[in-house]
């Protein structure tokens, strides 16, 4: 018994192969892989052992895409992979309003935010964990460029006085990384 052929125009041929280059998610790949292969006119159990599934599967994907289309195959999981928390779209719009605000107004000893210290808020204010890396990644992704800061002073009259000041900040600099420094 010779296996039956799906049949599909050029319009619905071009629209599935250009779903199977543009999809991420692989069950989806895996069941338009199963049409492509019953539109060369393969029997339903070839198709499962070339995909290492149960044929019922691949009678039931053929059937979906039969009845709704691309709409039949796409995967239906919503919680597919693990939810994004700190790059959500909320805590973005809150980091860019954290940064908008000088470290001073909440309780930090700098005037600037660096990388570690947002880093290190996000980890107290969110309760998981958030490294600099990916603080960076937001930060960048938020358009926002963040330089290191560099301490240079002017020669002027004030200039040995401004110089202990520097050095005093310099010796101390570790301590201002915590919150409510012991002692200073």
């Amino acid at each position: 018994m010779k296996a039956e052929r799906l049949a599909l125009s050029k319009v619905k041929k071009a629209e599935l192969f250009d779903f199977m280059k543009g999809t991420r998610n692989k069950e989806e790949y895996r069941r338009a892989s199963a049409i492509k292969q019953k539109l060369e006119g393969s029997p339903y159990r070839t198709i499962a052992r070339n995909l290492d599934v149960n044929y019922r599967n691949v009678y039931n994907w053929i059937k979906e895409y039969k009845e709704y289309g691309l709409d039949g195959i796409r995967s239906k999981r919503k919680n597919a992979g693990r939810i994004p928390k700190i790059s959500s779209d909320k805590n973005k719009k809150m980091i860019k309003e954290i940064i908008s605000k000088s470290p001073t107004t909440f309780g930090y000893l700098k005037n600037t935010w660096s990388i570690r210290l947002l880093a290190t808020y996000l980890t107290t204010i969110l309760g998981i964990n958030v490294s600099p890396m990916q603080t960076w990644r937001i930060v960048h992704d938020l358009g926002i460029v963040s330089r290191r800061p560099k301490l240079a002073l002017e020669h002027a009259e004030d200039y040995e006085k401004k110089k202990k000041i520097v050095d005093n900040y310099k010796k101390i600099s570790a301590a201002l990384l915590k919150k409510n420094p012991p002692g200073i």
